[in-house]
């Protein structure tokens, strides 16, 4: 949708360049490691967008930490860049309290995002191998962004610890 673009954008000479070399990286787990070695030239626009981009089209494992500090920047603009202005309407209708969900990979201690859609918490479960989903209560203020790119209905929340775990649900029982 080419009026999907937030009101911040403005051309740069400086953020198209680095644009284009970042794109010899998407849907790579190299793409993140390659905006943390040129994000400081970036606007802020640039910045925001850029991250929420390669997070979006990669979803693969690679360095949590390293995607923890890049989306805990503190540069301006952040949630009108970040999510597209269809995304960011979306998130405004968000309750205070949202239930989410997270299928885990195998021993995982530590995320960042969980969806607010069943089919995809299922679909993840499955490529992951897994038989459980765990149901999340956020608040919002702790959410940082609402993807719904690919399909999805995405929440970042940096800090798992804000979540509270609802309730745990056996895909085999439900299934049954």
């Amino acid at each position: 949708m080419m009026n999907d673009i937030s009101p911040y954008f403005k051309w740069n000479p400086i953020d198209a360049e680095i644009g284009k070399k970042l794109l010899e990286y998407e849907a790579t787990p190299q793409a993140v490691t390659c905006f943390a070695e040129v994000c400081e030239q970036l606007t802020d626009y640039a910045y925001w967008f850029f991250l929420s981009t390669i997070w979006v089209s990669y979803s693969g494992q690679s360095d949590l930490q390293l995607w923890k500090k890049l989306f805990s920047s503190d540069r301006t603009k952040r949630k009108k860049s970040i999510m597209k202005p269809s995304e960011v309407k979306a998130f405004e209708t968000l309750p205070y309290e949202i239930l989410a969900y997270r299928a885990h990979r195998e021993g995982e201690t530590d995320w960042i995002s969980y969806t607010l859609d069943w089919k995809t918490a299922v679909r993840f479960a499955q490529e992951r191998g897994v038989n459980e989903i765990i149901e999340y209560r956020l608040r919002k203020k702790d959410v940082l962004a609402l993807f719904l790119r690919r399909g999805e209905q995405e929440l970042l929340m940096l800090d798992p610890r804000r979540s509270t775990s609802v309730r745990r649900i056996n895909l085999r029982e439900e299934t049954a």
